[in-house]
């Protein structure tokens, strides 16, 4: 599919799930427009379906209409799942069954962001390589460990491509058109775009800790990198410290200069930024997740969460959809 340029254009259908990003659906249609028009001929064409053929609402309130339910939808060469923070919530047994039948004849398929959860849901992703947004990455290996998953920007594994997140379909999308259609496109449509350079699929997902801190210091960065890595199980400042081979009050120094905050505070507030992606992404019970952010308790991390942001951490579970479909087809 990728690198045929032949007198047919390649035919994609977006599949839309409630709370679907427009940002990650911008970034894959936008790059087909594009191509289009600079080419002068029709390269790529694609349709918009939901499950039921009803318009669906983005994340950011904004309503699309399609054209296709799973009921009418046409053929095509790719399809494109585009999902929300809760990918699961909408996902039953009959749209399971109709992507494992596009599966079976013979189209490819693709997903954005968590969209990667329904492919694997469905069993789609077993013993491919494929990546998702490096803040469900955790929780996705946990789920899916048939899933050869891999923390790189975006993914070609046979039939199935995956993107970790919204500006990372822009670049699978420019990927497609350079295989299909050569460099000097791909490279013109980035340029309208005002998007350079073009990412390769292992670029990283996150800005260095460098970029992120904006901090010269060496220390500083040692001491963030092993908080990251000890998440479940933190040290403590002293044992921090001691990792680093350096005094308690060189560390505490460093961080109140850098960062202007304690090292026991920055990595409370990491610890607790992980459970909240772990609250909106994950279906782990609240005391596990405090468990697994390295709380010795639920109260202890109730108290830390509602002192952060102002509410109990059940508060964000309970406003999560509840439609019953991520039991999916069981």
């Amino acid at each position: 599919m990728l690198d045929a340029d032949g007198p047919t254009p390649l035919k994609l259908i977006f599949l839309l799930l409630p709370q679907y990003s427009l940002m990650a659906f911008s970034s894959a249609t936008e790059p087909l427009r594009a191509a289009n028009r600079i080419s002068g001929r029709r390269l790529f064409q694609w349709s918009l379906m939901s499950p039921d053929g009803a318009p669906v609402r983005a994340s950011n309130d904004m309503v699309s209409v399609v054209e296709h339910g799973l009921h009418d939808a046409p053929p095509s060469d790719l399809v494109v799942v585009l999902a929300s923070d809760q990918p699961m919530s909408a996902v039953d047994s009959r749209m399971l069954g109709w992507l494992r039948g596009r599966a079976l004849a013979g189209t490819h398929l693709a997903a954005a962001d968590t969209g990667a959860y329904v492919l694997a849901r469905a069993g789609l992703l077993n013993g491919y390589q494929a990546t998702v947004h490096w803040e469900a990455l955790d929780d996705f290996r946990e789920r899916f460990p048939a899933v050869q998953t891999r923390e790189a920007l975006y993914l070609v594994d046979r039939g199935r491509l995956t993107a970790a997140g919204a500006t990372a379909c822009l670049d699978l999308m420019l990927h497609i058109v350079e295989c299909r259609h050569g460099r000097a496109l791909a490279v013109s449509v980035a340029e309208q775009f005002v998007y350079s350079p073009m990412r390769s699929a292992d670029a990283a997902q996150r800005h260095s800790l460098d970029q992120r801190l904006q901090c010269p210091n060496a220390n500083v960065h040692r001491a963030v990198a092993l908080m990251e890595s000890r998440i479940e199980e933190p040290l403590s400042t002293r044992d921090l410290a001691t990792c680093l081979d350096i005094s308690l009050r060189e560390l505490e120094r460093v961080f109140n200069r850098w960062l202007g905050i304690t090292p026991g505070a920055y990595y409370r507030r990491l610890r607790l930024e992980r459970a909240r992606g772990l609250l909106e992404q994950s279906q782990h019970s609240v005391t596990d997740i405090a468990f697994r952010c390295g709380f010795a308790s639920l109260p202890s991390f109730s108290r830390c969460y509602r002192n952060t942001y102002g509410q109990n951490p059940s508060a964000l579970r309970n406003r999560r959809p509840r439609t019953g479909g991520a039991t999916g087809d069981r």
